[in-house]
């Protein structure tokens, strides 16, 4: 491949172009890695202060002339045919603009803008179109992504490219992890829960905040994975296809450690209420290659919404609206605070800022059009075959928010899909 090829390849890819770089040979893709991700590169200020030099202009009016640098050098090139360099070649001229050995009028004559734009960026170390990750995994496309994403826990970037196309055995493959233990040591993702889950879920985990580690125990022959010291989950090489609480048991019988154990799921006001992160784990094999199972995103379950109405039942039962359009609002159900201590709390908020008092039981206290209290309710999704919330849990009285802060009827209704 032609270093134009890569040049324009790349320039698609800016503009939103999946397309990659098919086609590289070993010693092609080691070399576009150097010009993807250089390690040697000029400051903005020292390149265009010795392209000003050369061109005899002051330096203040060069820059003056834009923002983007890589852009301004690659106007230069506009008239110019396309680069006849190959990728090893176009390395070597870079080399020695780094170095300081450079003619930029004559280089410029031997590019074409697209590859000089994209000359120009490698020079300086501007971010490029493509991540490391997402090049490593594109260049031999035989190779699962999740063999790549293992092998760089263990390898560098430049074993990973000879392994791809040399001996690919000194890769970590995940899904092999018995064989290779080391492979299993990532954290193995997760998706965010919703209504439309296809696998019902019937137990969790409550699993505290703080950074998720791995560690492999070769003499006891089992993977521990901890966050904030608390064991979440275990895997036994020898025993790949043990399900998560019988792993979890047999890691018991021989540690005295606190384990996150998977519990039968309550209602959705008390998991949301928790403090942790709330995980819906895959209670089957352990399988570092696959999703771990879902977790509960919170903040994408609680919407800020209008009180219109309050009274006494057996708890503090308020009628909540959400925005439709710019001033009208929408019922969307009705939420209901039992516990007397929180009732008696909301309750004096509520009088507070209203003035009225809210002790006659089962009368309506309506909330004047103009004003707007907001308050933070959690609901797994809208249902809308009846329009209201599924099962809604108050969560706070949002006194910092106003009317623009509510959410819309329409976001919630489209809510179920995230």
């Amino acid at each position: 491949m032609r270093f134009t090829d890569v040049a324009l390849a790349h320039d698609m890819m800016s503009r939103g172009s999946k397309t990659g770089f098919p086609g590289l040979n070993r010693e092609e893709a080691i070399s576009l890695y150097q010009l993807l991700y250089p390690q040697r590169t000029l400051t903005r200020r020292r390149l265009m202060s010795e392209v000003a030099k050369q061109l005899m202009v002051p330096y203040d009016v060069l820059s003056s002339l834009g923002e983007d640098a890589s852009a301004l050098l690659a106007s230069e090139s506009s008239a110019s045919n396309q680069s006849t360099w190959t990728i090893e070649e176009a390395l070597s001229v870079r080399r020695a603009v780094v170095d300081g050995g450079f003619s930029f009028l004559s280089l410029s004559k031997q590019m074409n803008e697209i590859d000089a734009r994209f000359f120009w960026r490698s020079v300086m170390g501007d971010r490029m179109a493509i991540s490391k990750s997402r090049y490593l995994k594109s260049v031999v496309p035989t190779v699962p992504p999740d063999v790549v994403s293992s092998s760089r826990g263990f390898l560098t970037d430049m074993e990973v490219l000879s392994s791809l196309y040399g001996d690919q055995s000194i890769l970590l493959d995940p899904r092999s992890w018995n064989e290779k233990p080391n492979s299993a040591l990532r954290p193995r993702r997760w998706l965010p829960w919703s209504r439309d889950v296809p696998v019902e879920m019937t137990h969790y985990q409550e699993i505290p905040k703080g950074k998720v580690t791995l560690d492999y125990n070769e003499g006891k022959r089992v993977i521990v994975e901890r966050v904030n010291g608390i064991v979440t989950d275990v895997a036994y090489p020898d025993y790949p296809d043990l399900p998560l609480k019988s792993r979890l048991t047999r890691y018991s019988e021989s540690s005295e450690e606190e384990i996150a154990w998977p519990t039968p799921i309550p209602s959705w006001e008390s998991m949301v209420k928790k403090e942790g992160t709330i995980r819906f784990p895959n209670e089957g094999g352990f399988s570092p290659a696959e999703y771990g199972g879902y977790i509960l995103v919170k903040d994408h379950h609680i919407h800020s919404l209008r009180l219109s109405a309050y009274r006494h039942m057996n708890g503090l039962e308020m009628q909540v609206q959400a925005l439709d359009g710019i001033d009208d609002f929408m019922d969307i159900g009705n939420v209901c605070i039992e516990l007397p201590s929180k009732r008696a709390s909301v309750s004096f908020d509520l009088e507070r800022v209203l003035g009225t008092k809210t002790s006659e039981a089962e009368q309506w206290e309506l909330v004047p059009d103009e004003t707007c209290i907001v308050i933070d309710v959690a609901s797994p999704f809208l249902d809308r075959r009846t329009g209201l919330l599924s099962e809604p849990a108050f969560m706070r009285i949002n006194h910092d928010n106003g009317v623009s802060d509510i959410t819309q009827y329409v976001d919630l209704v489209g809510s179920d899909a995230d």
